[in-house]
């Protein structure tokens, strides 16, 4: 069996030995287990410790940046990365709030509390540092053991009292941000506004809950309808945009227009995080199918949280054959992971020579082509009877070139930034199929929208005739 044994060294060497010892264990196990798991309200964060020269404190929310702020002289980097938001409860919480200073007053009460349980965290970690510093310096006396362990609880007081000590507060005021730099404002008004702006996110919570009882009052009005013998009802959705409320109107027109399929043209999200994928995961409970495209503003992460969804297809370049139809979705190649979320006009050229090259080199026959930006059909393959798309939040259907076009404007009207504009409307498109000789042919196109604020419901019904068709574009106000 191994034995440690002291090393031989006068006292006074031993005694410097073993503090250099205890310092770099601690800084070593500060470094590796410096981390918490803490929950405030409805947030679930993880506080870490690392080393790092300038000192800096940092704001992390994955995947869209860090917001940096020099806020002391210490070689020690204080993380806050936001790991999850119960989305519910937030929502919940923030529509009772009758007393927001109080709201927020409670919250950080709440973080104070884990800041507390950090430091003694971290003491913690610096204290068993300490010990195993004594073990390895090869010490088996007990009163080395305790000297050791306070000495690492001791040090690890000392870095934090330092940091505490000249932590500076209004460093926040001129932060730095690392991430996507079209998101970069969003990110940063965090900062700027803090949670000043609590009171209307609340306020805009109830004002979605007030007026899905105005967009949904008029889809009631629509009367359940069966399928026709062979015929096939293919729901367009595009731009839901974090808006809940479009589920909500999307189940209500499945359920009374007996709809068969869903066929989503991207833009789920807006900053494309797993957590704002969160807001709509009542898609999985629709009872058909969801074909899903991704755009611009979705990013892997929400795709990858879409494919859990047991009734959820995401097209991601490939083919897919459902209800004796053959559909080929293509994302937006902002989706792939671009630090844009506009691409620029070359890699959309790009994009779209490559898809009309996949196009030819299947050698099938493609029903209904789903993009999201319509560039990527520019100009158009041949022999498409039908291209879905989104991105501009303008419904609207098209004929060209004996192809179809159909823009279903923007299901959420167009998210919170769509809030108390009454011009945006819920929009929506219905696409009738009938089968004849065994194939499917478009026949109609149901334009369904609903203006909530004044309750205005409109559906337009644009029949397909055969190539030679002028071009035409769906009502409704714009």
């Amino acid at each position: 069996m191994l034995k440690l044994k002291p090393l031989p060294l006068g006292p006074r060497g031993r005694k410097l030995g073993l503090l250099l010892l205890v310092l770099v264990t601690v800084g070593i196990g500060l470094a590796a287990f410096g981390g918490m798991q803490a929950a405030f309200g409805p947030f679930a964060v993880r506080l870490t410790f690392s080393w790092g020269w300038p000192g800096e404190s940092r704001l992390v929310i994955p995947p869209l940046g860090e917001i940096k702020a020099y806020t002391h002289r210490w070689p020690v980097v204080l993380s806050a990365t936001l790991e999850r938001i119960d989305l519910p409860r937030l929502q919940h919480e923030l529509l009772g709030v009758s007393m927001p200073g109080a709201y927020l007053e409670g919250l950080v009460a709440q973080l104070r509390g884990d800041l507390y349980r950090f430091l003694v965290r971290l003491c913690l970690v610096g204290g068993v540092a300490g010990l195993f510093a004594g073990l390895l310096f090869g010490q088996r006396r007990f009163r080395v053991w305790w000297r050791t362990t306070g000495a690492g609880v001791l040090l690890v007081l000392f870095i934090m009292g330092g940091v505490l000590a000249g932590f500076d507060q209004e460093a926040f005021k001129n932060p730095r941000y690392e991430g996507a730099l079209e998101v970069a404002p969003w990110v940063l008004s965090l900062i700027e506004e803090g949670l000043n702006r609590l009171p209307e996110f609340s306020a805009r919570l109830a004002e979605v809950a007030g007026r899905m009882d105005t967009v949904l009052a008029g889809v009631n009005t629509l009367s359940p309808l069966a399928n026709a013998d062979g015929e096939v009802k293919v729901l367009h959705v595009s731009d839901i945009h974090n808006n809940p409320a479009a589920v909500e109107f999307i189940e209500k027109v499945i359920a009374g227009f007996g709809v068969d399929l869903v066929i989503d043209t991207g833009d789920l999200t807006d900053y494309g995080t797993a957590l704002e994928t969160e807001l709509n995961r009542r898609i999985n409970n629709l009872g058909v199918k969801y074909l899903f495209v991704p755009g611009n503003h979705d990013s892997a992460a929400v795709v990858t949280r879409l494919r859990k969804y047991k009734n959820v297809i995401v097209l991601s370049k490939r083919i897919y054959e459902t209800h004796g139809l053959t559909i080929m979705g293509w994302p937006d190649p902002a989706s792939a992971g671009s630090d844009r979320l506009l691409p620029d006009e070359a890699e959309l050229k790009t994009e779209a020579e490559k898809l009309r090259a996949y196009l030819a080199a299947a050698g099938r026959t493609i029903d209904i082509l789903a993009v999201h930006n319509r560039k990527l059909v520019t100009p158009l393959p041949p022999g498409i009877p039908v291209v879905l798309y989104g991105h501009d939040h303008k419904m609207a259907i098209t004929q060209k070139e004996g192809t179809v076009l159909i823009n279903a404007g923007t299901t959420g009207a167009a998210g919170l930034r769509g809030f108390g504009n009454e011009k945006i409307p819920y929009s929506v498109a219905l696409l009738r199929f009938n089968q004849k000789d065994g194939k499917h042919r478009l026949v109609a196109v149901d334009a369904i929208q609903v203006f909530s604020l004044h309750g205005k419901f409109t559906l337009e019904r644009t029949v397909v005739n055969p190539p030679g068709m002028a071009e035409k574009e769906a009502g409704g106000e714009r």
